[in-house]
């Protein structure tokens, strides 16, 4: 479902204006293989992530379902695609990756399935969501402490009432979540302030 109207601009701030897209870079670093690889980000949005890994020398390809957003894209190579029944064949990719886009959807679980079919065998799967410690109480807290106000405290605190409203996952569940879209986690973290994001790395069979 396309994200309202004022979403759009609230996304391209969240990624080019605030500490989001230094998150990104690192959990970027964390999961890219070595080059040349092939990368897809699966509800890119405005398209930072396939920036980044094009800047490192990686074929990159963003995706998302909204075409407002895509016309804002920061990346040149996107295409619009429910993440469910993306455009590519089986194998296309050494590295699917979604950030901040499972936690969002009624049902992950198809988006997931889909994002491993186009991973070549042996290639990765790397996802970014809230983890089992965010929460609007945890993420205010947060906010305080490192003294955010604007736009990074509310994107923060909206992240988190969203999260408290879909879903966060733990280690287990996570690994759980990868097994049922046929993949194995192989690795897996927190990060900011207390551990509020996690990441999940997994191989395609």
């Amino acid at each position: 479902m396309p994200l309202p109207a004022h979403d759009h601009d609230y996304f391209l701030e969240l990624q080019t204006n605030t500490g989001w897209g230094r998150v990104l870079a690192r959990f970027l670093a964390w999961c890219l293989p070595e080059t040349p690889a092939r990368v897809l980000d699966v509800g890119t949005g405005p398209g930072l992530a396939p920036v980044l890994a094009a800047q490192q020398g990686y074929t990159a390809v963003g995706a998302d379902n909204d075409a407002v957003m895509l016309a804002q894209s920061l990346h040149p190579a996107v295409a619009l695609a429910e993440g469910a029944r993306l455009p590519f064949p089986a194998g296309a990719f050494d590295l699917a990756l979604a950030s901040n886009v499972l936690y969002l959807l009624p049902d992950p679980l198809p988006v997931l399935r889909e994002m491993a079919r186009v991973t070549a065998p042996g290639g990765r799967v790397a996802v970014l969501n809230p983890s089992e410690h965010m929460s609007v109480a945890a993420a205010t807290a947060l906010a305080d402490e490192r003294g955010l106000s604007g736009l990074a405290r509310e994107t923060l605190l909206n992240l988190a009432a969203r999260a408290e409203a879909s879903y966060r996952w733990d280690a287990e569940a996570l690994a759980d979540l990868f097994a049922r879209a046929g993949l194995q986690m192989t690795a897996t973290r927190t990060t900011m302030g207390p551990g509020l994001i996690r990441w999940g790395l997994a191989v395609a069979p």
